[in-house]
């Protein structure tokens, strides 16, 4: 089950690559960084002219995966590390293909260049995996491989008693347990008076994580749950949340809450998809 960091020679693809370094390096499983050239069909039809192709597309593949290894070197490893050239075609399915075929644990992605430093931005790419994708997404803010911690040391879930933050918790429960963090309940109650059924709900969570495991709970208060999931007040390292949908929309629709966040949030967003029915 390895990491697998999407890679673009673009600010965006290198936060998705230390964080993705860094999901590896505090796990323990290996990191596999993928590049997709080009991201669109032109790549098959000129194949088909020309098999000489091919050849460029490798080199330009071997070009980026030196600049990723400059990159990490500077703070992490790449010693182990292993670069996957995929394509050519359209990067979004590419990268979920690739995902699927490895098992990944987790596709970490990158924001666009046109989002706010340290925030969540998804960029067109970013947009077309997040509904297609059948492994956990995890998405880099803008400017992560400037502020990146050498440890991951607090992973909070939302939860709201749902099925789809019950998967949340899997997925959380596996990373915290991988990198010794402490998980922490983070449920919104939307007005004071409704702190206590939100104590109950958390409650609820906190009964399917194991013992060992560091446990908090955390209510708070806010209307906009979107918006204050994506500014909590504690330190966050990650965030995990499950994605809402509906059977076969599964693939169309992240919710209104979890399609706010990845455009918001000021620190990496582990998005969990729902399984297959």
């Amino acid at each position: 089950m390895p990491i697998v960091a999407a890679y673009e020679d673009t600010p965006g693809g290198h936060d998705a690559l230390v964080l993705g370094a860094q999901l590896a390096r505090l796990t323990g499983l290996t990191a596999v960084v993928a590049t997709v050239y080009p991201t669109d069909g032109i790549g098959l039809s000129a194949i088909a002219r020309d098999p000489r192709w091919r050849e460029k597309a490798e080199a330009v593949a071997r070009e980026r995966f030196g600049r990723a290894r400059a990159v990490i070197d500077r703070e992490w490893d790449s010693a182990e590390m292993e670069f996957t050239p995929l394509g050519p075609g359209p990067a979004a399915p590419a990268l979920v293909d690739h995902a699927d075929e490895v098992g990944a644990a987790v596709l970490v992605v990158g924001s666009t260049a046109g989002g706010l430093v340290g925030r969540l931005a998804p960029g067109k790419t970013v947009q077309r995996l997040l509904p297609m994708a059948r492994c956990p997404i995890a998405i880099a803010p803008r400017g992560y491989r400037h502020f990146a911690e050498k440890r991951i040391s607090s992973i909070a879930v939302a939860y709201d008693g749902t099925a789809e933050s019950d998967q949340a918790i899997v997925v959380a429960v596996h990373l915290a347990s991988r990198t010794g963090a402490a998980l922490r309940f983070v449920v919104v109650a939307t007005d004071p008076g409704a702190v206590h059924e939100a104590e109950k709900t958390a409650q609820k969570g906190v009964s399917r994580v194991p013992a060992e495991i560091d446990t908090l709970v955390e209510v708070v208060i806010g209307r906009n749950v979107a918006h204050t999931l994506a500014d909590l007040p504690e330190r966050t390292d990650l965030l995990v949340v499950g994605s809402r949908g509906y059977r076969f929309m599964r693939r169309l629709l992240l919710g209104s809450v979890t399609g706010s966040l990845v455009r918001s949030a000021r620190y990496p967003v582990v998005v969990v998809p729902i399984p297959e029915p």
